[in-house]
């Protein structure tokens, strides 16, 4: 009763200060009763935000070469869509279209020009294709055409390089600038866009900035980082674009045999493929693990030793899933 006398006081304009001191405690003494009946019947708190995390990334298609696609090792996608694979075991790069349809076979198993050698990595930029031809010893550019365009390193990058590479990996920054995973020697080597060398950097060995075999290399250029899949320190390292080690900086402890590795710009996420766990982690920018993508298996969604991972511009990560000989393509 006396509340609505407060009230009616409140719009006369006639309350005074005790007055309005005395109808808060009431409100607040209301509010704590509502919220102790609600909590005990329900025991939930009453005023707590329900959080809808993203959604998660779902099995969409795969991809198979008509005939047979035989232990893929390296997975990019082009800016409009085009996926290109290291068809590893029967020495070329198959292409297919965004929807996964057969587009065409480049190159053929030699050691010429275009021909491989079991390619391992491979990436794309702008109308350039670049394949890690692993034991021809070479990192070929070419064309859309299989034409080959130059070869990494050249012959007068050689003395200073200390001899030729095993290229297990290569990517490719917005400014054109090419990493390769020299496998010989435990670094890394770059190029710059007209493909004269630059720099290599990193060292063998098991110590935190030291490196044993990386198949997987991701760059952030927006961060001025790189990041390495360190495979069998079984973990994911971060560089400055110098070739600075970043131990502050993302550092995936989680992953058994870490060996592909995507970047996403739009998210800051980065993909990697866990080989011998089967899956695929989704590390946030912190380096949190937010997602786990399938388990081992036969079937669609699941993998066989994945080895590559590749993420294109509409946010769909695709996997080369090697002993099933497929790309399996994910989205959200």
């Amino acid at each position: 009763m006396r509340l609505n006398a407060l009230l009616n006081k409140i719009r006369e304009k006639k309350v005074n200060k005790k007055d309005l001191i005395i109808a808060i405690l009431i409100l607040i003494i209301a509010a704590l009763i509502f919220f102790g009946w609600y909590y005990f019947r329900t025991k939930r708190n009453p005023f707590t935000v329900t959080f809808t995390p993203p959604d998660k990334h779902k099995y969409l298609f795969s991809i198979y070469e008509p005939g047979v696609m035989s232990r893929p090792l390296g997975v990019a996608v082009s800016e409009w869509g085009d996926v290109f694979v290291a068809d590893s075991a029967n020495h070329r790069v198959a292409v297919f279209d965004a929807n996964g349809a057969f587009k065409a076979v480049l190159g053929k198993q030699g050691a010429g020009p275009g021909e491989f050698n079991y390619p391992t990595g491979i990436a794309v930029y702008g109308r350039k294709i670049y394949v890690a031809d692993f034991y021809n010893r070479r990192v070929q550019v070419l064309n859309f055409d299989g034409k080959q365009l130059s070869v990494l390193p050249r012959g007068k990058d050689l003395r200073e390089l200390g001899g030729n590479i095993f290229p297990v990996t290569v990517a490719v920054d917005r400014s054109g600038n090419v990493y390769v995973s020299d496998v010989s020697q435990h670094r890394i080597v770059v190029f710059d866009d007209s493909g004269r060398f630059v720099r290599y950097f990193g060292r063998a060995g098991s110590n935190p900035g030291e490196l044993s075999y990386v198949n997987g290399i991701a760059v952030n250029e927006d961060a001025g980082e790189i990041y390495l899949a360190n495979s069998n320190n079984g973990r994911i390292d971060t560089f400055d674009l110098n070739g600075r080690y970043l131990p502050d900086r993302i550092s995936g402890k989680g992953a058994a045999n870490p060996k592909g590795v995507a970047f996403e710009e739009t998210s800051g996420n980065l993909y990697v493929a866990d080989t011998l766990a089967h899956k695929i982690h989704v590390l946030d920018k912190q380096g949190n693990e937010i997602e786990t993508i399938g388990q081992r298996g036969l079937d669609i969604g699941q993998f066989n030793f994945p080895t590559a991972v590749a993420v294109d511009n509409r946010g769909r990560i695709y996997v080369a899933d090697r002993e099933n000989n497929r790309i399996q393509v994910f989205g959200r």
